[in-house]
């Protein structure tokens, strides 16, 4: 689907390609930063992923310095019995203090909060790309954060001799227990909504990066940039082949682009794949206005 958008052998599809291999591996051998500046290569044709590979490098150097530890490329994992807390506390000093990395509440649905390579430069971002951020320096420490993905949020967990702790990038690294954590989501859901136990349990490194695609696939049809959404849409479906829903959106999408062979297939399939869908028909009739106008274009 990919190499029909970019007919030619464009960085764009050189960055798909290279997405493509990188997702169809085992979950746990995903390298999330460079996933995500493939991501943000389809946006900047351009992009210097080393360099930005290098700015991830260079913050955990730094927390190696307050932690006296040697240089992140030389550290395998963290010495036995090494404070995570100490870990945590450092990270937030680098990432929130001295470099002033944020939540941007003002102009939250700006692509660009999505955006690796942007959240490295401007030193803000959403929640969870301020989360793959966090995740990837403390990888280069031997720390292994988790994704969470609440309702509504995103936030990274750690487990603690005490229990699991969740660290909060989006509020400047603040540190919640699990009974904290659960009196965000309240916050965010209502007194009447119902927690659910998983919300809180890690997610997959595909998980995390279907829904960063996600928001920016939201973001971009919000603003009928419709052809920004297709690449979004293609990359979903590299993780999550299946699913009915991106393969109903990206059939829409098509249709908005005029894509009408690439509409029919998606649209179809999704009849397909969730024939007791509630919008079928509304699809089906989708399906019949696509036929005819393929009829007369024939």
């Amino acid at each position: 689907m990919m190499t029909e958008a970019f007919p030619n052998d464009t960085p764009q599809q050189r960055a798909f390609k290279a997405f493509e291999s990188l997702v169809t591996g085992e979950d746990a051998a995903i390298d999330l930063s460079l996933a995500a500046l493939l991501i943000a290569n389809l946006e900047y044709p351009d992009l210097d992923s080393a360099h930005y590979m290098a700015q991830l490098d260079a913050l955990a150097d730094r927390v190696c310095v307050l932690l006296d530890l040697p240089a992140s490329s030389m550290l395998k994992e963290l010495p036995l019995h090494f404070d995570l807390h100490a870990v945590i506390a450092a990270m937030n000093t680098v990432l929130f203090e001295q470099e002033h990395f944020h939540g941007n509440a003002e102009d939250y649905y700006n692509p660009s909060n999505s955006y690796l390579n942007d959240v490295l430069e401007r030193h803000t971002g959403i929640p969870i790309a301020l989360s793959l951020l966090y995740m990837e320096v403390g990888k280069r420490l031997g720390v292994w954060f988790d994704g969470i993905g609440l309702p509504f949020h995103f936030v990274v967990g750690c487990r603690l001799q005490q229990g699991r702790c969740y660290i909060d990038p989006f509020e400047g690294g603040r540190i919640m227990n699990e009974q904290e954590c659960q009196a965000r989501v309240r916050h965010l859901i209502g007194e009447k909504g119902k927690i659910h136990a998983q919300w809180f349990a890690p997610i997959s490194r595909k998980h995390l990066l279907a829904r960063m695609l996600n928001n920016l696939k939201h973001i971009y049809l919000h603003s009928e940039d419709f052809a920004r959404a297709l690449r979004m849409c293609n990359c979903i479906l590299l993780l999550v082949p299946r699913s009915p829903i991106e393969r109903r959106d990206r059939g829409i999408i098509s249709l908005h682009l005029k894509h009408y062979g690439r509409a029919l297939r998606d649209l179809t399939a999704y009849t397909q794949l969730a024939p007791h869908a509630e919008d079928l028909d509304e699809i089906q009739g989708h399906i019949k206005n696509i036929r005819q106008i393929i009829a007369m274009l024939n």
